[in-house]
């Protein structure tokens, strides 16, 4: 098994691989395949264990009661899935995991995760850090999806990436079809919200950049 992918996750983050090896040796650890549209984890199955991608790409979509489905992100390899989930009493996996693309993982059962943790205190700090950073994730994420229109996700999602990349004038950090998938909406819906928002003067779209044009009537629209 080659171990060095996982030493560029924050959850192996100051080990060396002689480190790894030696954790590893002391575990039950199983090295898997798997293929595009390959399903590693249900929504709202027990949390069992500790999956880690080696290489590929997995999409977690939620189903809410109304059979309808909404992509929540995309994880890259080298990442753990649903290392937040792992422990707790109703330990279930918050989406299903569907491979986009050909990969390899690894799985480690809940007790060796324990066990892992318990034999090395650099791993338990990642591991809670780690734990940490997903948690204000979701919580930005459910508040992003409280949002019922598409206008008012646009203002978001604008708004972020202004603060991030420093400027008025953003670059889209995903294609407009990606994005639609990741609002929830049809990406038809999508471009005819760009449009009347440009309209209505509120932003100016060329491609894949966005010329914010009055950020007082976004952050308006976000806290309506």
């Amino acid at each position: 098994m080659d171990l060095s992918p996982l030493l560029r996750t924050p959850l192996f983050r100051s080990l060396t691989e002689p480190e790894l090896e030696r954790l590893f040796a002391e575990l039950k650890v199983t090295e898997i395949k798997f293929r595009k549209g390959e399903i590693l984890a249900i929504q709202d199955e027990p949390v069992n264990r500790l999956i880690i991608l080696l290489s590929g790409s997995v999409k977690g979509e939620m189903t809410d009661p109304s059979g309808k489905i909404a992509k929540v992100e995309d994880i890259e390899a080298p990442s753990p899935l649903a290392i937040l989930f792992l422990f707790g009493e109703n330990n279930r996996f918050p989406v299903q995991a569907t491979a986009r693309e050909d990969g390899t993982a690894i799985i480690i059962p809940k007790q060796s995760v324990l066990r892992m943790l318990s034999m090395n205190e650099t791993l338990l700090k990642n591991y809670l850090d780690i734990s940490a950073d997903f948690a204000s994730r979701l919580s930005r994420k459910l508040h992003f999806m409280s949002f019922r229109t598409i206008r008012q996700k646009l203002a978001v999602y604008l708004s972020d990436l202004s603060e991030k990349q420093g400027s008025d004038t953003v670059t889209l950090d995903r294609p407009k079809s990606a994005l639609a998938e990741y609002f929830g909406v049809a990406r038809p819906s999508l471009e005819r919200e760009i449009t009347r928002m440009e309209e209505d003067g509120l932003i100016a779209a060329d491609r894949k950049e966005v010329t914010i044009n009055d950020k007082q009537q976004l952050i308006q629209l976000i806290d309506s």
